[in-house]
């Protein structure tokens, strides 16, 4: 999975919110005594696993059929799905900026009060309703992803490196290490742009904190006044990464890395099927980025990867809730969690694999914060501003000069993006 912003404009949440005064669901119960339950997710990378579900779901429910669809352009199709009157009855959606236009069109109704609530935990519940303001839970965490670093053991163990580096400095101790050994420590694919997003969400998620972006969005801060050594850090394992980090794909490093040409990638748990697609057997895991220098203090970056939402006008309260009971169980949070390569919100649901097993305990005892971008205006894209700044770096731009350009760029980007507020 490739961490994304699905951007949905303000004018658009707007005609969101008029055209829910018209509109209702689609669905209803059929001639033949059954009701159809309309389902859509919002990623197409899952569409196997919620198929399987759906079955086992139809054969104890035979009097419920679903509807189950997973389009590319899912956050274009549910706006016009909400001007047609045609809005699906349950969604699949992930804790982002789409997310936030259907709030903030009012689109998806209460669930806080749903005995399946209860096997949640009250951190991931909390990244949901951080996202707009009032009471209620309006969509309820299911799987989960965890940002951090996956490396090479072979490597690790070739440079001499016994012990998984728990602060910032021990993580560039061991880069130098490796570099010394004639082994590239980071793999850096600056040309997919989004995944700049990673490390900066993982450095300024454990050293800005939670409460900044509202003075921010209020304009009371500045990026330039709060982030300069949040950038510098960013900068930093650029400094031991392949040379042409600007000109290297997500496909091509996740090739290096499962060839063994690099130690470390900063990024997702997501990334890790697609290496193992070319190397099923790889020796690799997963650890928690070590941003800070007081290891407990650091802090693994999840983000809320699916969600499910019930329309507030659904024909069909009752079956669409029933179908959101039976993925919330515990069987088909293990089924979804084992099959997508994710991490569950629902308590006593683990992810087993050897692949993410340094990383795992961090997530079972919810030492998480949500990702810091999650929180920007939807129609600014900090992947923009890191992507020029890395391009400075690569052309030898001093870190003083870069730093200071970034944070303005970054800084008058978010201005122009930050409508509600002006």
């Amino acid at each position: 999975m490739k961490f994304t912003k699905l951007l949905l404009s303000v004018a658009g949440a707007t005609a969101l919110t008029l055209a829910l005064a018209g509109c209702g669901s689609s669905s209803s119960s059929s001639g033949n005594g059954k009701t159809t339950v309309q389902f859509l997710s919002t990623k197409t990378e899952n569409a196997s696993t919620y198929k399987e579900l759906i079955k086992e779901f139809e054969k104890k429910n035979p009097k419920i059929d679903v509807e189950f669809s997973s389009p590319t352009n899912a956050a274009t199709l549910l706006k016009t799905d909400l001007t047609k009157g045609t809005f699906p009855d349950v969604v699949g959606i992930g804790g982002d900026a789409t997310f936030v236009a259907m709030q903030d069109a009012k689109v998806f109704k209460d669930l806080s009060k749903e005995s399946y609530v209860k096997t949640v935990d009250p951190t991931y519940q909390k990244m949901i309703t951080s996202l707009y303001s009032g009471k209620g839970l309006y969509a309820v965490p299911y799987a989960t992803n965890a940002s951090g670093i996956i490396y090479n053991k072979s490597l690790f163990k070739k440079a001499g490196i016994t012990k998984i580096p728990t602060t910032w400095d021990e993580l560039m101790a061991d880069a130098k290490t490796l570099k010394s050994k004639g082994i590239t420590p980071f793999g850096v694919a600056f040309k997919d742009s989004w995944t700049t997003l990673s490390p900066w969400n993982q450095i300024v998620g454990n050293v800005i904190p939670d409460s900044w972006i509202k003075t921010r969005l209020n304009n009371k801060s500045t990026f330039a006044a709060t982030h300069k050594a949040a950038l510098n850090q960013w900068l930093e394992p650029l400094k031991y990464a392949q040379k042409d980090y600007m000109g290297t794909s997500y496909n091509d490093i996740n090739r290096d890395f499962a060839n063994g040409k690099v130690a470390m990638i900063i990024n997702g748990n997501y990334e890790i099927p697609e290496i193992t697609k070319l190397n099923k057997d790889i020796d690799a895991d997963m650890f928690m980025f070590p941003v800070t220098n007081s290891a407990s203090d650091n802090h693994v970056v999840s983000g809320i990867d699916v969600a499910f939402g019930i329309y507030n006008k659904t024909k069909v309260s009752s079956a669409a809730n029933k179908l959101v009971a039976f993925l919330m169980q515990k069987s088909s949070a293990e089924k979804y969690t084992q099959e997508q390569f994710s991490f569950s919100a629902i308590d006593g649901v683990k992810q087993t694999s050897k692949l993410v097993a340094g990383i795992s305990p961090e997530i079972e005892k919810v030492n998480v914060k949500n990702y810091p971008d999650h929180y920007y205006p939807s129609a600014f894209d900090m992947s923009k501003p890191l992507t020029q700044s890395a391009l400075n770096a690569s052309k030898g731009m001093s870190a003083s000069q870069n730093v200071k350009q970034t944070l303005q760029n970054i800084d008058n980007t978010f201005n122009t993006a930050n409508v509600k507020n002006k």
